[in-house]
């Protein structure tokens, strides 16, 4: 029994010594510091910070030379977003030109055929402290189905004013039925590409005329300072002639009658003729879309409704005892007799 005792005894030293053995290389294997004792070890891992601040400085050059190469395109983008911005404004304010439909007559649309008027520049009350380029109402008369005009000049048939002068008979489709453009989505105002208020310039009446966007300086010499439209095209002159069998014994009276919210919102309003002769008659400044004439000599009265393209329009009343049958200038007239 002590026999096997001893030998057991002496396996398990040889075991410990072989453990204590493979410790010990295992700890002289692995490299240490000089001020860390034998028996302490440090693994590295991660990178320091000089290498972090390499690697982004490289990420840094990389970046910047990416967005230089890409540049020129973006701002080729934002240009054309930009004419294609103006080109929508000034078809939703005075509507397509020079197109026409299946009949060949011109095609007239926009805000200013159904109301009579250019959009309001700027909408809001403003103060002496307040820039208006900053405003959100900018053109909103085109696009906020809550602002004042839509709310309170909706399209419907209206009737011309029945004094002095009767025109109640005189009957046009006219009024909001927008919206003629929608924004951006999710914006409340109208923004160019580089997120910028367009530019608005406006008549005395406050009326706009003018749209302009402002590019920001680029290398390409080529590039436009600014982008602008002129809305003034939707006002047209109208003129006409009325044919007398005795122009000096005759009373003449022709009378344009055409939608004005800012004047009346329930009735059509008169514009008297400019032309101080009595066989000839002109208007100026009429808004293009749906119009009536009326042309009154010696108490006899012919209507014509016409669509006022923006080329403008002649028209001719023809009062004479060998030809009653009106004619007018353009194919696009729809006339009915008093």
């Amino acid at each position: 029994m002590h026999s096997e005792f001893s030998e057991s005894e002496s396996s398990r030293c040889v075991d410990r010594r072989q453990a204590w053995t493979s410790a010990r290389f295992r700890l002289r294997a692995q490299p240490r510091l000089a001020s860390q004792p034998r028996w302490v070890t440090k693994t590295r891992a991660g990178l320091t910070l000089l290498e972090l601040m390499v690697v982004l400085v490289i990420l840094s050059i990389v970046a910047t030379v990416a967005l230089q190469s890409l540049q020129p395109q973006v701002d080729s983008q934002r240009f054309t977003s930009a004419s294609r911005l103006l080109d929508e404004i000034k078809i939703a304010s005075i509507g397509p030109q020079q197109k026409y439909q299946v009949d060949g007559t011109p095609l007239i649309s926009g805000f200013i055929s159904d109301v009579g008027r250019l959009p309001e520049a700027f909408t809001d009350v403003l103060t002496n402290n307040t820039n208006p380029l900053d405003s959100p109402e900018i053109l909103s008369e085109l696009w906020n189905a809550e602002s004042e005009l839509a709310t309170r000049f909706p399209y419907g048939f209206r009737a011309g004013p029945n004094q002095p002068v009767d025109y109640s008979r005189v009957r046009i489709p006219c009024g909001w039925r927008g919206p003629y453009m929608q924004l951006a989505i999710g914006a409340n105002a109208l923004k160019d590409p580089w997120g910028q208020s367009p530019t608005v310039l406006s008549d005395a009446k406050g009326y706009a005329n003018t749209v302009q966007i402002s590019l920001p300086a680029s290398d390409n010499d080529n590039t436009p300072e600014e982008l602008s439209i002129d809305l003034e095209s939707g006002k047209v002159e109208v003129t006409g002639k009325v044919l007398l069998d005795n122009p000096d014994n005759s009373t003449v009276r022709v009378a344009l009658l055409t939608p004005q919210p800012e004047t009346s919102l329930t009735t059509l309003v008169v514009l008297d003729d400019e032309d101080p002769m009595p066989d000839s008659f002109r208007f100026r400044d009429v808004p293009v879309g749906l119009r009536a004439i009326v042309c009154e000599v010696d108490g006899e009265k012919q209507t014509k409704y016409l669509q006022v393209p923006h080329s403008g329009l002649t028209v001719c009343f023809d009062f004479q005892n060998d030809n009653q049958a009106p004619t007018a200038a353009t194919s696009a007239s729809l006339e009915s007799n008093d």
